[in-house]
């Protein structure tokens, strides 16, 4: 319990890979309900609250953890656990002590929300729409501008009105803004203004939602501090023109400023959010610097590098392993792939020899097509 960092439970496995929750994560999305439920109309949108700050926001953290664990395996590394954060999570994955395979494992999430993002975007885009970007954006109200006909579309939490039949804004009245989580009233009002008020399907709706969540995952987790995948990113890079602890030094002072930079906006916006970030980063970058101070020092994204492999120097390094070219691995599995065939045809044609040979035992005559069978495998055997 002296370690908040262990503060975790599991949960199932996957892949081979046990996941567990941090009990921050917990108390991040518990909280966050909460806040958005008991704002001014949040009670109208309690479900589309739940499903965001719940199974959206996990099923995207475990994907993006799963990204880190694959591109370690590809790298000859080994995925040994996933723990689940609120600002991304932790992938315990031990990879061989050099910058390249950091590198790439720390990219793996950051491809995962990547492709995710182009995923949403495609079918926004098929459906005519542009995806919110903005990444302080309200999700619930999911704003899509539409580039056929320029208007702005939102979900029935948003409010945006134009003229019929145009795409000239129009600011709605105090009245409509007043209403604006009371579906009904809120309609017959825009009816009365002889107004548009455009609203999006809602599996577009939630396509967006999934867009804004995993972009703003993304955007985070390229902020050079650990343990974001930015600050990873920035120890591989510094790494591979010097050395790790120059490497370690820099990204965690990069850590630190970027923590700086949250906290004061925190207090700049009055928001808790910015604040429980820079914290999180700075305590992150400290521990990077210092890790004397965990029980654990190659704990998940803490440690040096990803995983204990490139740990504390009074601990031995395994050697790094020769990694193949894609081109070579490609021909080894085809050239394994054509023997097994080979072997299951050879096998086919002898059951199928000694079946005829019994044939001929019990004098019975031979097609034509079994003579030249019987041909061809018996040059085959005396080539041999």
């Amino acid at each position: 319990m002296r370690d908040p960092l262990t503060w975790a439970f599991p949960i199932f496995r996957a892949f081979g890979i046990p996941v567990k929750v941090h009990a921050f994560l917990i108390i991040f999305a518990v909280g966050t309900f909460f806040r958005q439920v008991l704002a001014p109309g949040g009670s109208e949108r309690v479900f589309e609250v739940f499903l965001l700050t719940g199974p959206i926001l996990f099923t995207l953290l475990l994907l993006h953890e799963f990204g880190h664990c694959f591109a370690g395996r590809l790298m000859d590394g080994e995925a040994k656990e996933i723990v689940l954060w609120p600002f991304g999570g932790l992938a315990v994955v031990d990879v061989p002590p050099h910058w390249r395979p950091h590198t790439v494992t720390a990219m793996g999430g950051l491809l995962v929300n990547a492709a995710i993002c182009f995923g949403a975007f495609v079918i926004l885009a098929g459906a005519g729409f542009l995806p919110t970007v903005n990444p302080l954006a309200d999700p619930y109200a999911a704003e899509m501008r539409n580039y056929r006909d320029g208007r702005v579309y939102t979900s029935e939490l948003g409010l945006r009105l134009y003229q019929t039949g145009t795409n000239e804004p129009v600011a709605p009245t105090p009245d409509m803004v007043s209403k604006l989580h009371k579906e009904v009233e809120l309609s017959e009002a825009v009816q009365k203004s002889g107004l548009d008020r455009p609203t999006a399907s809602r599996p577009l709706v939630w396509v967006d939602r999934v867009f804004w969540v995993s972009w703003v995952l993304l955007l985070i987790n390229l902020l050079p501090g650990y343990p974001l995948d930015g600050g990873q990113i920035l120890q591989g890079l510094v790494w591979a023109k010097s050395d790790r602890d120059q490497a370690i030094q820099t990204a965690s002072y990069a850590g630190i400023v970027v923590a700086a930079v949250f906290l004061i906006a925190s207090l700049t916006l009055n928001e808790v959010w910015p604040m429980a970030l820079g914290l999180f980063v700075a305590v992150a970058s400290w521990l990077k610097m210092n890790p004397q101070f965990l029980a654990d020092p190659g704990y998940g994204d803490y440690g040096p590098g990803y995983g204990s492999s490139d740990g504390d120097d009074e601990t031995p390094s395994r050697p790094a392993k020769k990694r193949q070219s894609l081109l070579k691995r490609l021909t080894t599995a085809r050239n394994a792939r054509r023997m097994q065939r080979e072997n299951a045809q050879q096998q086919r044609d002898e059951d199928r020899l000694d079946s005829l040979l019994e044939k001929i035992a019990r004098k019975e005559p031979l097609t034509a097509e079994e003579t030249a069978f019987m041909k061809r495998v018996s040059t085959r055997y005396k080539n041999r």
